[in-house]
């Protein structure tokens, strides 16, 4: 009888023994399915957001087209290109080796925004004269790209899962002022003043030189005819009329003894970190939006040949409100910054014959300083870049 009760006694302990084993193969394998899938999700996510960031970007480089210079008809164009580019460069890419990413209506996004660092602000997309940002979404899910398949998941019930994956890049406005970046770029402002009410006037066509000048993006030259972008005359009188005796529109960015061989200097290179710290570093607007520089007497025709050798490419000058008393001693509110080219360059002869024309350009520059838009600063940005 002991020896039938042990028989039983170990027949169950095997019973047990192998429900046990059973229980643990299936959370074995359960775990096994979950670090396989897993893995296998983390690769798709990190393929999704590569392809998002890139399209993201250059998508919004894309924007950065001075075609929205020409007018309205030529920004809708700009912008329909802008969303063809993301589509591409989505296209471009392979999602965990399988599916080449399509993007649907409605995962493209562009329009302004006033401070890209806020996570929360919506794109605005009110005014397409001022769009700066475009968002992408990556997607695999039942509408587009179709969800992922999982591999041991299904033994669960689990066979796919959608994802999707964000990214928004935009070239930031808003410029207050230039600093020294220490990495041998200097800001590319030169020591010239503009009226802001004659800048816009300028964009409004209210007042210009014409079209008389056509600059040539593939060859940077600039030859006479039409590029469909007016122009401006910014020397002499800064853009509106003459400026109080014996001033035509130069201002000291740096010391107020700079000489003709500084203002050739930061004509062909900038304005140079010994120039900025003059200001204490930066040369950026006050809390009340406002600069105050000193100007200077005439032009020397001795910087034409360093005018002449900038021509077509972009540069920044400042813009200013008012300009008060003569000569040396004059003084220019600055209120902003424009971002513009030089189209042609004349220094000899009587004065009403001397002129150097401007038009409007995109200008990149590092060496900016941003904050949520002033809306007195103009076509000047930090390059693009990802913000979200």
């Amino acid at each position: 009888m002991k020896r039938y009760s042990s028989k039983v006694k170990s027949s169950r302990r095997r019973g047990v023994t192998a429900v046990f084993v059973v229980v643990m193969m299936t959370v074995l394998l359960g775990f096994a399915a979950l670090t396989v899938d897993l893995g296998m999700l983390y690769n798709v996510r990190g393929d999704m957001q590569r392809t998002a960031d890139s399209a993201a970007l250059a998508s919004a480089n894309a924007l950065m087209n001075e075609d929205r210079l020409r007018g309205s008809s030529a920004l809708y164009g700009v912008i329909a290109d802008s969303r063809t580019t993301a589509s591409e460069y989505a296209a471009r890419n392979s999602v965990y080796g399988v599916v080449t990413p399509a993007l649907v209506s409605g995962d493209v996004g562009i329009g302004y925004l006033r401070d890209p660092g806020s996570t929360t602000e919506a794109l605005d997309t009110g005014d397409s004269t001022r769009f700066n940002a475009v968002s992408v979404r990556v997607r695999r899910d039942e509408t587009c790209n179709s969800p992922v398949q999982l591999l041991f998941a299904r033994v669960f019930g689990i066979e796919e899962t959608p994802m999707f994956a964000d990214a928004t890049a935009a070239f930031m406005d808003g410029v207050t002022g230039f600093r020294h970046p220490g990495n041998g770029n200097n800001p590319g402002i030169l020591p010239f003043a503009l009226r802001v009410s004659s800048w816009q006037n300028l964009l409004s066509q209210a007042v210009t030189m014409g079209d008389n000048y056509a600059y040539d993006p593939q060859t940077e030259t600039v030859s006479p005819g039409s590029d469909g972008i007016l122009e401006l005359n910014l020397y002499p009188g800064g853009g509106s009329g003459q400026l109080p005796p014996g001033n035509f529109g130069t201002v000291d960015i740096g010391s107020p003894g700079n000489s003709a061989a500084d203002l050739a200097r930061q004509i062909r290179e900038g304005v140079s970190e010994d120039d900025l710290s003059f200001f204490g570093g930066t040369l950026e607007l006050d809390s009340d939006g406002t600069l105050s520089l000193n100007g200077d007497t005439g032009l020397s025709a001795g910087v034409k040949d360093d005018l002449e050798s900038i021509k077509g490419k972009p540069r920044t000058i400042p813009l200013f409100s008012t300009v008060a008393g003569p000569g040396n001693n004059s003084m220019f509110t600055v209120v902003g910054f424009a971002g513009i080219r030089i189209m042609n360059v004349k220094l000899t002869g009587s004065m009403s014959s001397k002129n150097v024309i401007i038009q409007p350009a995109f200008v990149l520059d590092d060496t900016v300083i941003t904050g949520p838009a002033t809306g007195l600063s103009y076509f000047i940005y930090e390059p693009v870049r990802l913000v979200r």
